[in-house]
C-alpha cells in the first residue's frame, strides 16, 4: 500500500472533502502550490481506481530554472 493520508471537511456544511497530496507524490508530479489536479475514476481489473492528473499551465520556477541553465549552458 502507499502513503496514507486523513480526509478533513473542506468547508464547513459541504459535502466536499480534502486531504493533504503525500511529499513523495508532491515531489513525482512537481507539484507547487496552486497547481490543479485533474481526477477520475477509472475501473481496471474489477477495481475502482482514483486517477490523478497534474494540469500544469506554465512551468514551474524550478523547471524556468532548469531549462535557463539548459539554454546557457547550450549557448555559451
Amino acid at each position: 500500500m502507499g502513503a496514507t493520508t486523513k480526509l478533513t471537511a473542506a468547508v464547513s456544511k459541504k459535502e466536499s472533502l480534502r486531504t493533504t497530496v503525500p511529499r513523495s507524490i508532491v515531489q513525482q508530479l512537481n507539484l507547487t502550490s496552486g497547481d490543479s489536479l485533474d481526477w477520475q475514476l477509472e475501473v481496471s481489473g474489477g477495481e475502482l481506481v482514483v486517477v490523478v492528473r497534474p494540469i500544469k499551465g506554465l512551468p514551474s520556477k524550478t523547471e524556468e530554472t532548469q531549462n535557463e541553465r539548459r539554454n546557457r549552458d547550450f549557448n555559451a
